[in-house]
């Protein structure tokens, strides 16, 4: 007797309910990463052999589901800084998430159409438009499936080869191997056959991935080994945006990021690191040459350290733009103001104002700001070593860190700011997205964060070091202390180039091409 429509339209919504389960249950820090192999099957028993509007829809549901969970730290976000109460917070919230699962709409609908067109499986088709959804959907915060498995870089070695949606290809394709399989077998399905080819290709991955990914991390160990080490000293300050932003309070948070860096710099650090804009007093440092101020002066940076820093602040020149830029900066052992750094990808809304006259934004937005974007792509340099700056999000951008590493840069430095969310899942999810860019470029990433997680990443995507997350703007908080890390970090070759950092978008372009062949054949 078949199904009644409403009743297969609820088991499918609910199966891409499921699915969205599955993957907001897989971020970081839930331990719960294993879903990443089985968390697709549901959509993909939802969508197959539908018409493509039906699979557009049952797509939407489930993108909505997995951007409002793995998301909800934004309600935190417009609750406390945008000062909406409860109810209006979670309904934007849910615009943004609907607006950000249109990429799981598309592509849903697309698989269901290509199905259609070319006859192909599943099998086939649901990683390739899976990695052409991830390379061209716009995002406000991109996010990425191989986030599931951040934790264990065994699993994300192929990003090397093809960039972040490599790592997702090879998700989908074990989920699309595994549903095929089990789809095949079903009595009254497909004859309870076996899907040879499903099973063969379930079998190749779930060995050949994590022993391609034990080789390489293994011949990536004996890369690092062999390079120069320097000890890095990340200072963590533990500032709020409340503490910061307040004129009466920024001598306590330029006192404690001084008093840790020289306690870092007696455990032996050689370079020190502070977070995005920890550096309080604004626009007062030139954007260009200069030096540190006076002994006697309180908004001096150096105080009780001698070791060169590099350090986030706002820059400002008035007869260029009336706004300021968030800048990476380096302070020489001479006090002199050496190489900057201005941010290339300010927020969208939250840095900037897409759109519209910054004034009215400004005038109009309650806890806005604007910055400009900044234009120039370049190592800073800290006496022999050149590093390759990454402010706040720019570290889960694979095109722009890779534009970075090509710098000829030994390391990644990555200046971030999360406090904006408080103690929540976002630090984990922005550190666990970090971790590709390490992969991918084969370079050491050294993350200072005003509020933690600090923490640096080796070459082969392990996180070795990394600090407590604070929440200084909480009603109840402690007072702020610092913390800090002192790490030895591998200095690899500048010139060591990566396939994707040679390539770079090329998975993705064969990926688009490889559809685009198979919709000209039509149905093979």
């Amino acid at each position: 007797m078949p199904t009644p429509p409403t009743r297969d339209t609820s088991l499918r919504v609910t199966a891409c309910l499921v699915t969205a389960a599955c993957l907001v249950l897989g971020v970081p820090d839930t331990g719960w990463w294993w879903l990443g192999f089985v968390g697709w099957v549901p959509w993909l028993w939802a969508i197959d052999g539908q018409a493509p509007r039906r699979a557009l829809a049952y797509g939407q549901v489930a993108g909505t589901a997995v951007m409002f969970g793995t998301a909800i730290w934004m309600t935190y976000l417009l609750q406390r800084f945008a000062g909406l109460p409860a109810v209006p917070s979670y309904l934007v919230h849910l615009l943004f998430a609907l607006l950000q699962g249109l990429q799981w709409a598309a592509v849903s609908g697309g698989l269901a159409w290509l199905q259609r067109r070319t006859g192909r499986d599943v099998l086939l088709l649901a990683p390739l438009v899976w990695v052409a959804g991830e390379a061209l959907a716009p995002h406000l915060f991109p996010t990425y499936s191989a986030l599931l498995w951040c934790w264990h870089p065994e699993w994300l070695q192929v990003a090397e080869l093809g960039g972040v949606t490599m790592v997702g290809a090879v998700q989908v394709a074990i989920n699309a191997a595994l549903y095929v399989v089990v789809r095949d077998a079903w009595p009254g399905v497909a004859g309870g056959r076996l899907h040879r080819v499903g099973l063969a290709t379930l079998v190749v991955l779930l060995v050949g991935t994590p022993l391609y990914g034990a080789a390489r991390m293994s011949a990536v160990d004996a890369m690092a080994a062999a390079a120069p080490h320097v000890r890095f000293g990340i200072v963590q300050g533990n500032h709020g945006i409340r503490e910061w932003s307040r004129k009466a309070t920024r001598p306590a948070v330029l006192f404690r990021l001084q008093a840790q860096s020289a306690v870092l710099e007696a455990q032996g650090a050689e370079i020190l690191v502070w977070g995005e804009n920890a550096y309080p007093h604004r626009k007062v440092l030139p954007r260009s040459g200069g030096s540190d101020f006076s002994a006697l002066d309180p908004q001096r940076i150096r105080q009780g350290f001698t070791a060169p820093l590099v350090f986030g602040t706002l820059t400002a020149d008035e007869a260029v733009s009336p706004y300021a830029w968030n800048t990476a900066m380096v302070l020489a052992p001479d006090g002199t103001l050496g190489d900057h750094y201005d941010k290339n990808y300010p927020l969208l809304f939250g840095e900037s104002a897409p759109l519209v006259d910054p004034a009215w934004y400004l005038a109009n937005v309650k806890g806005a700001s604007h910055i400009n974007a900044g234009v120039d792509v370049d190592a800073l340099r800290v006496g022999a070593w050149r590093l390759g700056p990454l402010i706040c999000y720019e570290d889960i951008l694979p095109r722009f860190a890779r534009r970075v590493a090509n710098q000829d840069v030994h390391v990644l430095v990555n200046l971030t700011s999360d406090t904006w969310f408080g103690r929540s899942t976002e630090q984990g999810q922005h550190l666990g997205l970090a971790v590709l860019r390490s992969i991918e470029t084969r370079r050491a990433m050294v993350r200072a964060v005003n509020a933690g997680p600090s923490a640096v990443i080796d070459p082969a995507g392990r996180v070795v070091a990394r600090t407590a997350v604070t929440d200084p703007d909480a009603k109840d908080a402690p007072p702020p202390v610092a913390d800090g890390l002192v790490v030895d970090v591998p200095m690899i070759d500048p010139a060591y180039r990566t396939p994707f950092a040679r390539t770079g978008s090329l998975f993705d372009v064969l990926v688009v091409l490889g559809l685009v062949g198979l919709v000209g054949r039509g149905r093979g």
